[in-house]
């Protein structure tokens, strides 16, 4: 696990190790620019120059540092501040004044025209951007502008502690922001590292130390992250006496004429993900071809009427098989109307397991008078939306919701339960937890991929796992799964079933 902090709490940890630790400021900021030039030498041996945008800042503080250092070492080292010397103020004045002494070329980018600016980003090795830290917030505004536009055209871009225009609380971004290749982050990861869209601005990530140990001034994190390393630790263990009756059943209810294929492609995700046993509800018309692609799964046929699971026959069809089963995925391919709208409501209403709502079923749940799930039955219920499933259920866009992902995905979880907001660093809150999962990329951008991950959670839910547990290891699994497949482009959604638990790193 990694844990990612907000930048309240990376001020209030430089306020212990300068108060209580007694390590001064400028010693913290020292050790953090030395650092960021250790880094910066090690990714690129062979740069010969670096060109250091530095804001007025503590941010730029480090940069002026840095810069000190790279000279030191027998690079090249030129600084554009966004401000003249004489504007820095306490330790970043140190910084700005030291670094101009012993040798480093200073120049305020007010007195720059665009055309030198733009060339000399345009011809460095490397442009290292310490214009904004974890100290600003909202859009980013004058000289700081500027010099971002001008990244634009720099063959490497490296930020120091979070890429400028990034929100390191959210990941949100509110106008001009700076792609990096690679981003140096100090004593501890920043929030907006993690999360989309901030993570897509930042690249690679690497932690650099202040000169103190983090676990003696920092407090709560404000995220936690989870990788494929993760894994081992949250799946369940199997006892050696196990059989499929102990190992979970599952209920998939969903199907329709045109969907056909996303119920068996959930019953995949669940099995490979070691459900015990899988019932498929599904439409009567589908349950040969079900039983001839997914041999394993038991095939509950259900009465249908114009390519629909009809409503008046679910309870006389259902009911029996609800004893045996220990948590219900409910939606895929299930359609949009109003007899599947009525089918979604009476699973809600009747079952008081674990259950899973994805796909269609949750155009059913925001589309009904009750919106809200029952606060005694939030803590067995997760939803999966992508980010335009999750416009429809908050009464937004989707460029909204994927603008501004944190918030969004608390508000599902306020509304419904466990909520998984998929996309980019899928996010996972519940009334008690926020995770992302650090696993998956564009290779899941596919036709059934959700229901595979709806199949997987499902099997956790099924054997017993918490809520969040079970999405977090379903989502785990999904996203190594993709990255294991031999295939790197255009995977079939039935290859990603077949991938879940093997080759993980």
């Amino acid at each position: 696990m990694k844990k990612f902090y907000s930048s309240s709490s990376i001020r209030e940890a430089d306020r212990k190790a300068i108060e209580k630790l007694r390590v001064p400021g400028i010693t913290l900021m020292e050790n953090a620019g030395r650092g960021a030039a250790e880094a910066l030498l090690r990714r690129f041996p062979g740069a010969r120059d670096f060109t250091f945008l530095c804001g007025p800042g503590n941010n730029g503080g480090d940069g002026f540092i840095a810069a000190r250092h790279i000279g030191l070492w027998g690079r090249e080292a030129c600084v554009i501040s966004t401000v003249s010397l004489d504007k820095y103020k306490n330790d970043a004045a140190s910084a700005a004044v030291s670094a101009k002494n012993c040798g480093v070329s200073v120049v305020c980018s007010k007195d720059m025209k665009d055309d030198d600016i733009a060339s000399r980003l345009r011809d460095a090795s490397v442009v290292v951007d310490a214009l904004l830290g974890t100290g600003s917030s909202g859009a980013p505004r004058g000289e700081v502008v500027r010099l971002i536009e001008f990244c634009a055209r720099a063959s490497c871009v490296v930020s120091l502690d979070i890429p400028s225009g990034v929100d390191p609380d959210s990941g949100e971004t509110y106008g001009a922001v700076l792609t990096a290749e690679a981003t140096i982050t100090f004593l501890a990861e920043k929030t907006g590292l993690a999360v989309s869209p901030g993570c897509l601005y930042s690249g690679e990530v690497e932690l650099c130390g202040i000169g103190v140990r983090p676990d003696l001034v920092l407090g709560d994190h404000q995220l936690t992250g989870y990788d494929a390393s993760d894994i081992p630790a949250l799946k369940p263990r199997i006892q050696q006496d196990a059989h499929k009756g102990t190992r979970g059943a599952l209920l998939v209810i969903g199907g329709s004429e045109t969907f056909r294929g996303a119920p068996l492609l959930a019953g995949m995700g669940a099995l490979r993900a070691g459900c015990g046993l899988v019932f498929l509800a599904i439409p009567d018309f589908m349950a040969t071809e079900a039983a001839s692609v997914l041999p394993e799964a038991i095939i509950l046929p259900l009465p249908s009427k114009g390519g629909v699971i009809r409503y008046r026959t679910v309870e006389k069809a259902v009911s029996p098989w609800f004893e045996k089963c220990d948590a219900i995925v409910l939606g895929p391919g299930i359609g949009r109307g109003l007899e599947q709208e009525l089918v979604t409501s009476w699973i809600r209403d009747e079952w008081k397991k674990p259950l899973l709502i994805d796909a269609d079923a949750l155009h059913h749940v925001g589309g009904s008078d009750r919106k809200e799930t029952p606060h005694n039955r939030k803590e067995s219920v997760v939803i999966t939306p992508h980010e335009g499933e999750a416009a429809f259920l908050l009464g937004t866009s989707a460029k909204k919701v994927a603008a501004n992902r944190m918030s969004s995905c608390a508000d599902l979880a306020e509304k419904f339960g466990t909520a998984l907001l998929k996309g980019p660093h899928t996010l996972i809150f519940s009334a008690d937890e926020r995770r992302v999962v650090l696993e998956g990329g564009p290779e899941l951008a596919i036709p059934g991929s959700g229901d595979v991950l709806s199949g997987a959670i499902g099997a956790f839910l099924a054997s017993g796992m918490g809520c969040a547990d079970a999405a977090t290891l379903g989502a785990l699994l999904h996203g190594a799964a993709a990255r294991s497949c031999a295939r790197k482009d255009g995977i079939l959604a039935r290859e990603l079933a077949d991938c879940i638990g093997t080759k993980i790193a």
